[in-house]
C-alpha cells in the first residue's frame, strides 16, 4: 500500500511539473549555446541583446541562430529583417504576442516530408511522441524525424543539429504560424422552421402539354473529371513557396554528389548516398553529360547510372557546387494533376588538376498528395527531380 502511494505522489508531481512548466526568452547562439535573453534590435550586420541579468551584447548576425519567446514563439536569424526599422517593428511585435495570442495547439516540425504538425502531445518517450491529431485520432512519430517540439506552454525542444534546426525552421515559419492558434469555427445557422403548406384550389384540367426531354443527371465521378480536366493553377504565394522548396531540394542534391565523389567515404556510404539520391528523382530520370572538350557532343545516362560512374571518379579531391539558381518556367500543370516547373543553374566541378564550369536546366515535378488537417482534406504537393539537360550557349 505504501509503494502504491509513493507511486501515486511520484506522477502527480511528475503531471504537476509539466503543467507548471513554462517557456522563456531565449537566445541561441551559433556556436550552440543558449541564454536567457531576447532582443533590441537589429540591422543588416549586427543584432543587439540584452540578457537575463541585465547585460547587453551585441554581436555579428551570424553569431546567431534562433530566438524565442515566452510563448515559444521563434525568430531565427533569417526571419529578422536587415532594415533597422522593420527590423524594431517586427521585434516589437515578436515579444507583444506571446502575452497577446495563447497556444492551443503543440506543435511538431516533421523532417521527411518536412510537415508542421499541430497536435494535443499525450505523452513523450525517449524516443517517440505519442499524441492527439486535432480531429481526436491518436498517433506517434520517431523523434528522429523531427526538428524540434514546440508545446502549447512555451517550452521547446531541439532535436536535431542547431544550424539544421533553425535553416528548416525559418522555411516552415508561416505554416507555424498557421497551425498554432487555430480559429475557432463558426457554428452553423439554425434552419428556419418550414412553413405548414397551405392548401390551394385545384386547377382546371388542361390539354396535354409535350414533354420536353431532361438531360441525365450527371454522377459525382463525372463532374470531379470535368473538374480535374480544368487545371488548377498555383497562386504566385504557392508558386514561390515551391520554388524555395525545389532550390533547398537541388542543394540537397548538390552536397549528396559530393558524398558520393569523395574519395575519403567508403563503397558502401557512397552506395548509401547513390540511393538516397535516387529517390529525390522521377522514375527514369536522366541526366545529360558530355566531354569536357567538347560540349556539344551529349549522352543521356539514367541516373543510377551516372550516380554510379560518378561515385567511381579517381580524384583525390572533388568538389560540385550549384550557383545561380534561376526558375525559367513557372509550375505549369499535366493532365495527371501534377505541376512541372524548370530551373537553370550553374554546376562547378572542382579538382586539384581543372575546373569545369557547365549551365544546366533541371525539371522539377511537383507530385499531388493528399492531407487530412481538422477534419479537412488538403492538396499537397511532393517536390521531386526531373531531366537534368545541359544549356549549351548557341
Amino acid at each position: 500500500m505504501k509503494q502504491i502511494n509513493i507511486l501515486i505522489l511520484f506522477l502527480f508531481s511528475a503531471a504537476f511539473s509539466l503543467a507548471q512548466a513554462q517557456g522563456e526568452e531565449s537566445i541561441y547562439f551559433a556556436t550552440g549555446t543558449k541564454v536567457k535573453g531576447k532582443i533590441e534590435s537589429a540591422d543588416d550586420e549586427k543584432i543587439s541583446t540584452v540578457l537575463e541579468n541585465g547585460s547587453h551584447y551585441v554581436g555579428l548576425r551570424d553569431k546567431f541562430v534562433i530566438f524565442f519567446n515566452k510563448s515559444g514563439d521563434y525568430l531565427t536569424e533569417k526571419n529578422i529583417s536587415k532594415d533597422p526599422a522593420k527590423a524594431q517593428i517586427e521585434i516589437q511585435e515578436f515579444y507583444s504576442s506571446a502575452t497577446a495570442t495563447k497556444p492551443v495547439s503543440d506543435i511538431l516540425f516533421k523532417a521527411s516530408p518536412r510537415e508542421v504538425i499541430a497536435c494535443n502531445i499525450s505523452n513523450e518517450l525517449e524516443d517517440v511522441v505519442n499524441y492527439l491529431t486535432l480531429d481526436g485520432r491518436s498517433a506517434s512519430i520517431n523523434k528522429d524525424n523531427l526538428f524540434a517540439v514546440i508545446r502549447r506552454n512555451g517550452t521547446h525542444e531541439m532535436l536535431r543539429d542547431l544550424p539544421e534546426v533553425a535553416d528548416n525552421l525559418s522555411v516552415m515559419k508561416k505554416d507555424f504560424n498557421k497551425s498554432r492558434i487555430q480559429e475557432k469555427k463558426s457554428e452553423p445557422v439554425a434552419a428556419a422552421p418550414a412553413k405548414p403548406p397551405v392548401s390551394t384550389p385545384s386547377a382546371p384540367e388542361t390539354a396535354p402539354v409535350a414533354v420536353v426531354p431532361v438531360p441525365e443527371k450527371k454522377s459525382e465521378t463525372e463532374i470531379e473529371k470535368e473538374t480535374e480536366r480544368e487545371k488548377k493553377r498555383l497562386t504566385t504565394d504557392e508558386q514561390k513557396t515551391y520554388m524555395a522548396k525545389s532550390e533547398d531540394k537541388m542543394l540537397e542534391l548538390a552536397s549528396l554528389l559530393n558524398s558520393i565523389v569523395d574519395a575519403r567515404r567508403s563503397r558502401s556510404e557512397k552506395d548509401m548516398a547513390i540511393q538516397k539520391a535516387v529517390r529525390m528523382f522521377v522514375k527514369d530520370a536522366t541526366v545529360e553529360v558530355s566531354a569536357v572538350n567538347n560540349p556539344n557532343n551529349k549522352t543521356k545516362r539514367n541516373v543510377a547510372e551516372y550516380l554510379t560512374r560518378l561515385s567511381r571518379l579517381n580524384y583525390s579531391k572533388v568538389n560540385i557546387t550549384y550557383a545561380e539558381i534561376n526558375f525559367v518556367q513557372e509550375f505549369e500543370p499535366d493532365d495527371q494533376g501534377n505541376f512541372w516547373g524548370i530551373a537553370e543553374y550553374s554546376q562547378t566541378f572542382s579538382t586539384n588538376n581543372f575546373q569545369d564550369v557547365t549551365q544546366k536546366r533541371q525539371k522539377i515535378k511537383l507530385q499531388p498528395y493528399e492531407k487530412t488537417v481538422d477534419g479537412v482534406r488538403q492538396d499537397r504537393f511532393e517536390v521531386l527531380m526531373g531531366n537534368i539537360s545541359i544549356n549549351v550557349s548557341e
